[in-house]
């Protein structure tokens, strides 16, 4: 067996170079190829795009047994002239003003070059929906200065949507729909749109929210959202008859915000924002690395949420209300990918006064798929979900899903309640056109008594 018995540099290097490749001693002799590459990835990675690490066995005959081949490792570290990045370009017509184009990509001109940065950057581009990918990143010396030009291939995407859903549950006999129209990038200046439109038997609701990118040149966005809910219920009647009377609730909020990217995979966001009977502040923090708008393969997305609620005339409690979520998908073989979500919430201190609309609204496809949309008001809760999908590139997938999880009981009720949700979805893809199908039944009920979703969107 061969295996090297020491390593010998030739030139220059330094003391960290040695830290690296010297721990190979030991090793089998083809193990310097790893290591070699680790360095000169790091060397990459500060800027010296055309780093060698150079290598040269000699062999010889030694070791316990006499019967081992014992190799000396030559190294030699060319190391290059460093490169900084010049401004990012686009090969391809990707509808977008150039200087948008560059700030999106998320490459800072000047900045040592680093090809970790420029593949994360690639697939940052590729899963903001606004471009689709026609070829892989390319590098163009630019002798001036040392710099090197990352070209990308981004062709225009049609991303802005609009969806139309509607869900029925044969238990209750109960029609509901929804509307979104999401507008992405509009006229290439990175600004977004989005309204959402649901209503129900008892309930409406309406959520809005547009992104102003870069004010006054900065890296922050101001954003504005706001929504608009309306819900009927039933409560005890004041007459001692025992009758119960319907009660309608309406609330309106608007907030006002500041976010921005914290390099390719990290966004921040501040917001403001008060309703006719509170103030609040809201604190925010978002994770992605999926790596594709459309049906992702892998990747993980995270959200966390925080938020102080105040001044609330009719009483005088101040809470905080918080919740995350998080999201992973893993490719198996093949076609077959898993994916992983989990999410929690709660509000404190657990015992302050709260409206209907304070509570989180749970059901349909962002929580519990076996309830109705906002088919439930809970203080705290908590869900996890298995999905094993099967996906046909860009076009078709197929899924099964399970979801365990547990909601605190809305009054009258008291204590937690265990909710199991599971059932089947079918997304295919058209051109602009997909139609979405799914069926999810909660643990107990008759195979006749789930929830049938039906969604139809449209890209241009």
């Amino acid at each position: 067996m061969c295996r090297i018995h020491k390593v010998v540099w030739v030139g220059e290097h330094s003391a960290y170079d040695e830290a690296h490749l010297n721990l190979v001693e030991g090793s089998p002799c083809e193990a310097w190829h790893n290591a070699a590459s680790r360095l000169a990835r790091d060397y990459e990675d500060r800027g010296f795009a055309a780093v060698q690490v150079v290598g040269k066995m000699h062999y010889g005959m030694g070791g316990a047994s006499g019967k081992d081949t014992l190799g000396v490792l030559m190294v030699e570290l060319k190391r290059g002239a460093g490169y900084v990045w010049a401004a990012p370009e686009n090969l391809d017509s990707s509808g977008t003003d150039p200087e948008v184009f560059r700030r999106l990509s998320g490459i800072e001109e000047g900045a040592p070059v680093s090809l970790t940065d420029l593949e994360r950057s690639e697939r940052k581009l590729a899963r903001l929906g606004y471009f689709e990918q026609t070829a892989s990143a390319r590098l163009f010396r630019d002798p001036a200065r040392n710099r090197l030009v990352p070209a990308f291939s981004m062709r225009a995407a049609r991303n802005s949507e609009a969806e139309g859903l509607l869900s029925y549950s044969s238990e209750d006999n109960l029609w509901e729909g929804q509307v979104n129209v999401k507008l992405y990038n509009i006229l290439g200046t990175a600004r977004d749109l989005t309204l959402e439109g649901f209503t129900g038997e008892n309930s409406r609701h309406l959520d809005f929210l547009y992104k102003e990118p870069w004010i006054f040149g900065s890296p922050w966005n101001i954003v504005l959202r706001g929504q608009f809910d309306e819900e009927i219920y039933s409560v005890e009647s004041d007459s001692l008859d025992g009758k119960m009377k319907d009660v309608t609730e309406r609330i309106a909020m608007g907030e006002v915000g500041v976010t921005r990217d914290i390099g390719f995979d990290w966004n921040i966001g501040i917001f403001f924002g008060m309703s006719e009977d509170d103030k609040h502040t809201t604190f925010e923090v978002n994770y992605v690395s999926l790596d594709r708008f459309v049906l992702p393969r892998r990747g993980l997305k995270m959200q966390g949420f925080a938020t102080w609620k105040m001044d609330r005339p009719d009483t005088l409690d101040n809470y905080l209300e918080s919740h995350g979520r998080i999201l992973s998908y893993y490719p198996l073989f093949g076609n077959v990918i898993t994916r992983f979500t989990g999410a929690a919430g709660g509000i404190f201190p657990t015992d302050a006064a709260l409206r209907r609309s304070d509570y989180f609204a749970l059901g349909g496809m962002d929580s519990f798929k076996g309830m109705g949309y906002r088919f439930m008001r809970s203080r705290a809760y908590g869900f996890s979900e298995l999905a094993l999908l099967w996906q046909d590139g860009y076009n078709l997938s197929i899924e099964a899903f399970y979801q365990p999880g547990l909601y605190r009981g809305f009054a009258p009720e008291r204590g937690w309640k265990r909710e199991q949700d599971y059932g089947i979805a079918f997304t295919q893809y058209r051109g602009n056109w997909s139609v979405n199908l799914y069926y999810a039944l909660r643990n107990g009920e008759n195979y006749l008594d789930g929830i049938i979703g039906f969604g139809l969107k449209t890209l241009f």
